[in-house]
């Protein structure tokens, strides 16, 4: 028996909640944000109109979603340790538990539905050259927050790096796992606790899982990232295209974002280019600013990085 729409309201209203908690959607949205790309990606980006999104679990650093995925995990066990005894619920926690245990054979967020495409503050980083670009000919390309706003099933959110905020939103998501199972079950949701279980984890662990990609470790807050979470549907399946990586075969999905002034053909709201650190800035940037041109966005948009290029 599917789980009731009264309960996804409620499953949405809870996470929605904890959302407006980490305070994620609070940000100028008049603010420019970097994507930092290869000249392969910067090509793909232009000529396509579209910004890939990955799944969470092909990130270039895997334990980004991890450390989401064992905040949760610890929560669980300490509820668990700490409630009186309840077999069924019991069940479910210890199903939950193992489920998110780090075992590379069978990853939790590998099946996630969703799926991010990343930004950061910062328009000339040397780090995020270096992490994102693969050192020379390296791109930063600027949107204006708000005009990557409106794509169906998405969420533009600035990162949460505050660890008391996430072991508070974690505890309270466990609670919320017991509170929501046991709901179901004194409702009659299914004929036994044990189909229900079956029913309700994996409805309720998709809707949670959009709260993993919001959150890092305080380690990466000089990064100050920003971040389009979009949750894949069943009719964009036929669109998810894949890239074979040196460890993996990741999933991505192209997004495309209304624009004012192409009606026809798929635009970006794209602000400017940063040239990086590279032996010829200056051609470079003529390059991109032509290639601008001609795709339509105008020229006088691109700059070039003040960080003087080291040759490795």
């Amino acid at each position: 028996m599917p789980v009731h729409n009264d309960d996804l309201a409620l499953y949405r209203a809870f996470v929605d909640n904890q959302i407006e908690n980490l305070q994620c959607l609070k940000f100028d949205p008049d603010r420019v944000v970097w994507h930092y790309t290869s000249g392969a990606g910067l090509l793909g980006v232009i000529e396509s109109g579209t910004l890939w999104a990955t799944q969470v679990s092909c990130l270039n650093d895997s334990t980004e979603v991890r450390y989401g995925s064992k905040l949760f995990r610890d929560a669980l066990v300490k509820l668990r340790q700490n409630m009186p005894p309840d077999p069924e619920v019991e069940q479910m926690l210890d199903q939950t538990t193992s489920a998110l245990l780090e075992d590379p054979s069978t990853p939790s967020h590998a099946p996630s539905m969703y799926f991010v495409t990343c930004f950061s503050e910062h328009e000339d980083d040397l780090s995020q050259w270096r992490a994102y670009c693969g050192g020379e000919n390296g791109y930063a390309v600027g949107f204006r927050a708000r005009g990557l706003f409106g794509n169906p099933n998405s969420l533009v959110v600035r990162v949460n790096y505050d660890t008391e905020q996430h072991l508070a939103v974690a505890e309270q998501v466990a609670a919320a796992t017991v509170k929501f199972f046991r709901d179901g079950i004194e409702k009659g949701r299914a004929p036994s606790p044990a189909e229900w279980m079956g029913e309700f984890l994996p409805v309720w662990t998709n809707f949670i899982g959009q709260l993993a990609p919001l959150v890092k470790d305080e380690a990466f807050r000089a990064e100050n990232e920003y971040r389009i979470v979009h949750q894949l549907q069943a009719n964009e399946m036929g669109r998810v295209r894949f890239t074979q990586k040196e460890t993996l075969m990741s999933r991505h999905l192209p997004l495309t974002f209304p624009h004012p002034a192409a009606p026809r053909f798929p635009m970006l709201p794209i602000v400017g280019v940063k040239v990086g650190p590279s032996r010829h800035k200056e051609i470079t940037r003529i390059s991109v600013d032509t290639l601008l041109l001609q795709m339509g966005y105008g020229g006088g948009h691109v700059s070039s990085s003040s960080i003087p290029f080291q040759a490795t």
